[in-house]
């Protein structure tokens, strides 16, 4: 029997940074973000394409890391659904009354401690007059500023049990696309799941010895693969190097893409190209690490080949 559907999005990420106005002026200026708010120690950011109100959070920290993932829920039943499944779950973190952009939502931590929360009332965004589309489908226009991405497209996580993190994620409604393991099937190294169509909302990377709730990187997604190219000028114009190589593609989800660091210490990937699922009985595709999934075109595998995990 299929687990019940309680969510709808990935709505927003928040990012712990310690050096926050340079880790903001990044995603504004270099990456090209919108800015849509500030509250606190926190500002908060969107792509041209999104219409809530913000799909990052950068909030200064003492050291970089993931402060919270929120996710849409389906409907306003389907979050006090939601919340009674995770109370059952002993995940359960509690109420809160919401955050600039999005009203009551409930928090929980996955079990590796990732902190989380599920809402369904959110503010849209109403663009001033001057950034107003002419496409009424659009919340606005698009800036060309930086390399623009028009929308937040997922999240990865580090976790020192992949099994279990994706298991949870399962039993909340979540499906389970493809996988990685070392060769003889024995420790599950990555697990890729979502709540929607696109190849997947939240990815779990195996870190035995890591820090508990650990972030990998979040991606931005823009339109094409040129795009993509363009955007690996504009960042090593921009001063930065680009992450681990690339741009590339991965074999796992098809995504075209490269990684970069912010000044505070984050990933950033840009994505362009992955498959979208609509199948309900889509994989789960099992990758094994001598395949080197994270790319299709043979560069170093950065997983390691006996199940380590580099960054």
């Amino acid at each position: 029997m299929k687990n019940p559907h309680y969510l709808s999005q990935l709505s927003h990420v928040e990012l712990l940074s310690p050096k926050p106005e340079e880790t903001v002026k990044f995603y504004k200026e270099v990456i090209g973000l919108e800015e849509s708010g500030r509250q606190g120690q926190s500002v908060y950011l969107r792509a041209w394409g999104e219409f809530h109100h913000h799909s990052l959070k950068i909030t200064e920290g003492k050291e970089a890391g993931l402060g919270h993932i929120g996710w849409r829920a389906d409907s306003a039943e389907a979050l006090k659904d939601a919340a009674l499944f995770i109370e059952g779950t002993g995940q359960g973190k509690g109420w809160t009354e919401g955050d600039l952009g999005h009203g009551a939502a409930y928090q929980f931590y996955s079990p590796d401690g990732h902190l989380e929360e599920v809402f369904w009332d959110v503010d849209l965004y109403d663009a001033p007059e001057n950034l107003r589309s002419k496409w009424k489908n659009r919340p606005q226009k698009n800036p060309g500023r930086g390399i623009s991405p028009r929308r937040l497209d997922h999240v990865t996580v580090h976790s020192r049990n992949t099994k279990a993190c994706r298991e949870f994620y399962q039993k909340l409604g979540f499906n389970y696309h493809e996988g990685i393991f070392t060769d003889n099937y024995d420790i599950e190294v990555g697990a890729w799941l979502s709540v929607s169509n696109l190849s997947h909302d939240i990815a779990i990377i195996g870190n035995p010895k890591g820090k508990p709730g650990a972030v990998n990187h979040v991606c931005y997604a823009v339109e094409s693969r040129e795009e993509v190219l363009l955007a690996a000028d504009h960042i090593i114009e921009s001063g930065y190097e680009l992450a681990m190589g690339g741009p590339t593609r991965h074999a796992l989800a098809e995504g075209f893409f490269f990684y970069v660091d912010e000044p505070g210490g984050n990933r950033f990937e840009i994505y362009a190209g992955a498959h979208l699922v609509f199948a309900p009985d889509f994989g789960p595709f099992k990758w094994k690490l001598s395949e080197n999934p994270n790319d299709a075109w043979g560069r170093e595998n950065p997983f390691g080949t006996k199940g380590e995990i580099l960054k």
